[in-house]
């Protein structure tokens, strides 16, 4: 197997890339009022943090350190994502009872 080698501007655009996602998902986490763009923007975040994590154990030349806490932050991001749905679920169903009362009424 050849070893990848990138340059130095190669890498620098990498790093800039990873920060202009994360940014991107804060702005849409902070910005959106409804709750699944708000997920997304969650979800973006945590991704581009796991491609920061692999990119730089790829460039200190220890991938098992990162790639076991990318698989780490995996589990967990699962588990937020998966409790973040849920709640969104149940407060919706709450709202829309809610709703419903106060027309009877």
């Amino acid at each position: 197997m050849s070893e990848l080698v990138f340059e130095n501007w190669m890498m620098s655009f990498i790093h800039v890339c990873i920060l202009i996602v994360f940014a991107m998902g804060l702005f849409c986490f902070f910005l959106r009022k409804r709750y699944i763009p708000q997920l997304v923007g969650l979800k973006l975040m945590l991704q581009s943090v796991s491609l920061g994590l692999v990119l730089s154990g790829w460039e200190k030349g220890d991938l098992h350190l990162s790639q076991s806490m990318v698989i780490s932050a995996l589990v967990i991001e699962a588990v937020v994502i998966g409790l973040a749905l849920t709640m969104i679920i149940r407060m919706t169903k709450h709202t829309e009872d809610d709703n419903s009362m106060t027309e009877e009424v």
